[in-house]
This record gives structure tokens, sequence and C-alpha cells, in this order.
């Protein structure tokens, strides 16, 4: 699976300037209409966001194991900061998800997040250690050095922070 490491040297390669542990895995959150949901289910496209300097950049999951770790910048998709309007994140009762709202000049889009307490036994924490699904858990995370090397589980109170802060005009 994707390493932040390589996440960022990927995001750098691209022309963008990633910030220091502000990337996450996140997906599609559909809305309540019947389609929307079963597109998700049978897609579940998982995507990497990075915050950058001047943008959010995410890049499709499948395309840094698919592109042979080097993906072309046309697969990024881009969301200049100055564009945004609002940031909105919430909790999902009765999941184990947060929602992203990014509301810009001309759209809306709607982020699902997992949280961070369970990710090791879930999708956000198999991409993010690099282990298999069969080993993923709380025996696969932690490195030699006793470090967590789940970076989606580091890096999510962080991206939030900083999601948080950006300009609300």
């Amino acid at each position: 699976m994707a390493s932040e490491k390589n996440v960022s040297k990927i995001i750098k390669e691209l022309g963008y300037e990633p910030k220091e542990h502000a990337c996450i895995v996140v997906n599609y959150a559909p809305d309540d209409s019947l389609g929307s949901k079963l597109s998700h289910f049978f897609t579940l496209e998982y995507y990497i966001m990075q915050l950058c300097e001047e943008e959010i950049v995410f890049i499709p999951l499948q395309a840094i194991f698919f592109a042979g770790m080097f993906p072309k910048k046309e697969i990024a998709l881009r969301i200049p900061y100055d564009t945004l309007q609002s940031v909105k994140i919430t909790e999902v009762e009765k999941t184990l998800n947060y929602e992203v709202t990014l509301t810009t000049d001309t759209d809306t889009i709607r982020l699902s997040v997992q949280k961070k307490e369970w990710s090791e036994f879930r999708s956000a924490g198999t991409i993010a250690t690099g282990n298999s699904f069969l080993s993923v858990g709380a025996l696969a995370v932690n490195s030699k050095d006793g470090k967590s090397i789940n970076w989606h589980r580091q890096n999510l109170d962080n991206t939030f922070s900083l999601l948080q802060k950006l300009p609300q005009y």
C-alpha cells in the first residue's frame, strides 16, 4: 500500500508543495438517494487527500498502484484554497466516520473519512499501514521502533485542524 513518504514524493513530483503530516485517506460520501448509495457501494474508490501550500490535492489510490508509482498530473483533482467558501467537519452519528464538506465557488464536495480509533480494522488503516487486510489490526499498528505506521491515524487530527483554519470567504 501507499506509504506517506511515497505519497509526499508523488505529490512533489506532480508539482505541488505538500504540507507535512496533512495527508489522509478519504472516499466520496453519498447523499441519501438510493442511486448515490448504490453507486458508492459498487465503486468504493479511495483517494489520498493531501493538503498542500496553495491547494487540496486528491489522488485516486488506484492511480498510485497501477501507474507504477508515477501518476500523471491529469489524474489529480486540485481545489485551490482561494476557491473555498467553507469547510465543515461533522461526526456521522451511529457510524465510524466523519463527513467533510468542502464548498467551493461552484460546487459542494462531500467526503467520508474513517475515524482514527478504528482505522486499523478498516480500509483507511489497510491503505495507510501498507498491510493487507489479513495482517491489519493491533499487531500491525507498530513499526520496529514502536511508533504507529498508520499515517491516516497519525495525520487525522492535524489535517482536520488545518482544514478548519482554511480561509473562509
